[in-house]
């Protein structure tokens, strides 16, 4: 075992447990960590689960969505992959298409911001974001979604053949909504922030920052008191930490290579250490904790 700094330590368990150190600069530390499903979500909510966020209305309540060539839906599961809806079933938002839902968020009133936001080819020069209060469990459909249009401000300078203006992942933070690019082009990612939703025009989001993270993001996650940060790729969780304001990548930061669990798509924090996992297809769940000190 790794002999744990002094200052900052991270504990990664899943089951059996794994022991990871950390660092105690702000330079990247680089781990892995061998995942083994603890259940799965039940094949009705969905094979192509792309979003995941927890209720701030009823108690282990998690709500998912799935991508392109699903119905406009979002489902109730629990941390034990059971839907919970009184039917049994998703609930529908009228209304609304779902060209290719590819991130989910909620802020702390619990209003849900369902991203159609993904972009393959980087094609697509406007996109959707649909917001909802969280429905009751015991009704087949939402309320109406209010839409909110967006678009990045650079994309009309860029070839659309650099493949950088998709994305997968969305969060909250301080009451606004932050996205995170998947560049196909170079595997980094960029950060745009909606400053303005205004409903009768397409609102420009804020570019921010960009950061080399090394692969291909598919979800992201912010912790309920905002001190801790996730993003995923394909191969890898990220961990950003002690960063000061809407600067995530200038803080803390850890890389854990993540072997075993396919390609996973859905990042949750269940508390502000635990993480609740979903891959795609097989619809296998995974937990991680962690203990930052």
């Amino acid at each position: 075992m790794i002999p744990m700094p002094p200052i900052i330590a991270l504990l990664f368990s899943i089951f059996t447990g794994f022991v990871a150190s950390g660092c105690s600069d702000k330079e990247n530390s680089n781990h892995s960590l061998s995942l083994n499903p603890i259940g799965h979500v039940e094949k009705k909510a969905g094979l192509e689960i792309s979003g995941l966020v927890k209720s701030k209305r009823h108690g282990d309540v998690y709500w998912a969505i799935n991508d392109s060539g699903n119905p406009p839906a979002i489902v109730p599961i629990n941390t034990k992959g059971k839907v919970v809806s009184v039917s049994g079933q998703s609930i529908s938002i009228p209304g609304v298409q779902n060209k290719d839902w590819e991130a989910l968020a909620i802020d702390h009133s619990g209003n849900l911001y369902i991203c159609d936001v993904g972009n393959n080819y980087s094609r697509r020069k406007e996109l959707q974001i649909y917001t909802i209060p969280e429905p009751h469990l015991n009704g087949d459909v939402s309320e109406k979604a209010d839409l909110i249009r967006i678009r990045y401000p650079d994309q009309e300078l860029v070839s659309p053949d650099r493949l950088i203006y998709d994305c997968e992942a969305a969060f909250i933070f301080k009451k606004k909504l932050y996205l995170l690019t998947k560049r196909l082009f170079d595997a980094s990612t960029t950060l745009y922030r909606l400053d303005r939703k205004e409903k009768n025009t397409v609102n420009n989001l804020t570019r921010v920052t960009s950061f080399p993270i090394e692969g291909y993001v598919t979800a992201a996650d912010i912790s309920d008191d905002e001190q801790i940060l996730v993003v995923l790729t394909y191969k890898s969780l990220w961990i950003f930490y002690d960063f000061p304001g809407d600067d995530f990548f200038s803080g803390r930061k850890m890389k854990v290579g993540l072997k075993g669990a396919g390609q996973i798509e859905s990042v949750v924090f269940t508390d502000n250490n635990k993480l609740l996992l979903v891959n795609e297809t097989k619809n296998e769940l995974f937990t991680i904790t962690l203990n930052i000190q």
